[in-house]
């Protein structure tokens, strides 16, 4: 096709012909489409197999397009909703895909943990798969089941286990009162500060230094922003939008249209780069290191250097963005609940005056009202949507149920977590429901289900490597904020608190508050004076 004829179809009286031409198109495939998978699921519907119960359809599913055109822009609410109409067990139809999604702990137990060998599959996303790690066969975090992946998610036990990352607990407090200052003097000068992003510095911060050996001022701000960007663009290129030919292969040549191939493999090529020198510098090193250790373990893994830089950035990414996320929320939460703020501060107060110190993460039985707190955010607003879902290698029958081989399986984690059955008074902020659970997260993630009363970590073989460091961190940076500062609301020009309600973003796979601000306010009353 030359030149002239490309600029006679872009001329203005061609235009419109033009468009019309390609709507003729889309609408002729429409029709085409429409009677084809018509004509299927008349003839195939193991969805409807004689002898199981059936799993229940949410109103608003239209021909081929299913569910997806009745999906908000926040699916948590509208996932919730479909479980309020339709029950703890639902079945949605995204185009050629099938979803079956659980708000019940003990259904995705037996879904996801007893039927673990058939239900621990990843679903085959373009990126995730076919480009993050090399055809589904590198990582942790999206590869498929199999002894790479056992190897892989061995090594990230090993080094995430209380053993390794409790080698690193003055690192993890030094960094939190580093970020605790740094939230304090944004909030001095601006009169309030959104912490997101103040919060997701500290948190990358440690994990840097707790996976690398290195603070983020030694690797310099290039190279420590760009891993950053990096790991949020693996969150975001990983959501369901940016797979959308997965879900409408008819129309897969609309979808490439919008597909973003090439930033995919540039943060693909830039990971590679900037982890391989990373992983170099640990190893050559006298600093202690996560890295080191993984590396150590490499060979008796079967391994390969490819493999290593895969597994680093699922923890780094998995170690930063979530755990921010999360104190994020709470930060929002707090000003509301001024009562239990102040209930904390007397809990962290009075192992001051005992102790003469801030409490460590191994002083955590003595706390047990933060405990709960942190565990009441956790359940409260979940940073996920629906997790990484699983998908089922095999045809799955359990409860009564059939689920065919190919399925999306996914827990909604904000349904889980509001559901009534499970919770008294979900929609309220409630810690004393999990005052005396003094067990750890990992502990509480890897129990029986009869034990668990938290569901933030997933199921079965997926269950999160890495809930000990979160859930370190996590408390670290609670207890060191509020032995200094109470977080209270901005205010109005009148004087008036201004309070943050409960809007939030959907970004892929996490689910972080929507931007607020609040302040940090030095508390008169602390025991002691204590210094950052």
């Amino acid at each position: 096709m030359n030149s002239e004829l490309i600029q006679s179809l872009y001329s203005e009286e061609n235009i419109l012909p033009v468009a019309g031409v390609i709507a003729a198109g889309v609408a002729a495939k429409l029709v085409h489409t429409l009677l084809v998978w018509a004509k299927k699921e008349k003839n195939e519907d193991p969805w409807n197999k004689k002898g199981f119960k059936k799993i229940s359809v949410p109103s608003g599913k239209y021909p081929y397009f299913g569910h997806s055109l009745t999906m908000t822009d926040n699916p948590t609410y509208k996932v919730e909703e479909w479980h309020q109409e339709c029950g703890p067990i639902i079945h949605l139809t995204l185009g050629v895909q099938h979803w079956v999604i659980v708000s019940d702990p003990y259904i995705a137990h037996e879904l996801l943990s007893r039927n673990g060998v058939k239900a621990s599959g990843r679903q085959r996303h373009y990126f995730t798969h076919e480009v993050y790690t090399d055809g589904g066969k590198r990582g942790v975090l999206f590869n498929n089941p199999g002894k790479k992946w056992k190897n892989s998610r061995g090594i990230a036990l090993s080094i995430l286990s209380p053993k390794y990352v409790d080698r690193f607990t003055s690192v993890i407090e030094e960094m939190a009162d580093d970020t605790v200052k740094v939230l304090k003097a944004a909030s001095d000068k601006e009169g309030g500060v959104f912490p997101t992003p103040l919060l997701k510095l500290g948190t990358f911060s440690a994990i840097t230094r707790s996976l690398f050996g290195k603070t983020s001022e030694e690797l310099g701000e290039e190279t420590f922003k760009t891993i950053i960007f990096t790991a949020e663009e693996l969150i975001r290129l990983a959501g369901p939008e940016n797979d959308m030919a997965s879900f409408f292969p008819h129309f897969s040549w609309i979808a490439n249209c919008f597909a973003e191939k090439s930033s995919m493999i540039n943060v693909v090529n830039n990971r590679d780069k900037i982890y391989k020198k990373l992983i170099k510098d640990a190893i050559e090193g006298d600093v202690d290191c996560l890295a080191k250790s993984a590396y150590a373990l490499k060979d008796e893994y079967g391994l390969s250097d490819i493999d290593l830089i895969v597994i680093m950035s699922d923890l780094f990414t998995a170690g930063g963005d979530p755990i921010a996320l999360s104190l994020s929320w709470l930060f929002a939460v707090l000003p509301h609940h001024p009562e239990i703020q102040k209930r904390m501060c007397e809990e962290i107060d009075a192992f001051i005056i005992k102790h003469g110190r801030i409490p460590s993460f191994s002083d955590r039985e003595e706390i047990p009202y933060i405990i709960a707190v942190m565990m009441e955010n956790l359940r409260f607003r979940s940073i996920t949507n629906f997790g990484i879902p699983h998908y089922a290698t095999d045809d799955i029958e359990f409860l009564g149920y059939f689920v065919p081989k190919g399925t999306v399986i996914m827990n909604s984690m904000h349904s889980m977590h509001m559901n009534p059955e499970v919770y008294e008074n979900p929609y309220q902020f409630m810690p004393e429901r999990f005052l005396g659970s003094l067990r750890s997260w990992t502990t509480l993630s890897r129990g029986s289900i009869e034990e668990r009363d938290m569901y933030a970590f997933g199921w079965g073989r997926r269950t999160c490597p890495g809930s000990h460091f979160a859930e370190v961190e996590i408390f670290n940076l609670t207890v060191r904020t509020l032995a200094r500062y109470t977080v209270e609301p901005t205010l109005n020009p009148d004087g008036t608190p201004h309070l943050y309600d409960w809007d939030v973003v959907y970004t892929g796979l996490n689910l972080p508050a929507k931007e607020y601000k609040v302040r940090f306010v030095t508390r008169t009353d602390t025991p002691v004076d204590i210094p950052l």
